[in-house]
């Protein structure tokens, strides 16, 4: 399979896990196209002043890898920077969250996939 990055949809959607503005999901793969055992792989695009609100990952394993600007990371407990090249790991019933308080866009890959 080939995705054109002209084909990929963009799924806005506001205030998500009770977080704050609109963040954006491109989704690199289709839902529908993804292997079994996978919820999501898309990019997050978050505005500054945007939030993913904390959540948690049961059954479940979240990933996100920063590919462009930077963030905070709400890391089951632990507060922390998000940078470029960063990863995280969110699973077990662990809980999360990630802002963005820059001016430039936090772009994170994000995968989640299913135990």
């Amino acid at each position: 399979m080939f995705i054109k990055a002209n084909e990929m949809t963009v799924d806005s959607r506001v205030r998500v896990r009770d977080g704050y503005g609109t963040t954006d999901f491109v989704q690199l793969v289709p839902k529908d196209q993804l292997p079994a055992k996978s919820r999501m792989f898309s990019l997050m695009c978050l505005e500054k002043g945007c939030s993913v609100g904390r959540h948690d990952h049961t059954n479940e394993t979240e990933i996100y890898y920063v590919a462009e600007g930077e963030g905070i990371l709400n890391d089951n407990g632990t507060i922390r920077p998000f940078r470029k090249g960063d990863c995280s790991v969110c699973g077990g019933g662990a809980f999360h969250s990630v802002s963005n308080e820059n001016d430039e866009t936090l772009k994170i890959v994000a995968a989640i996939i299913l135990d």
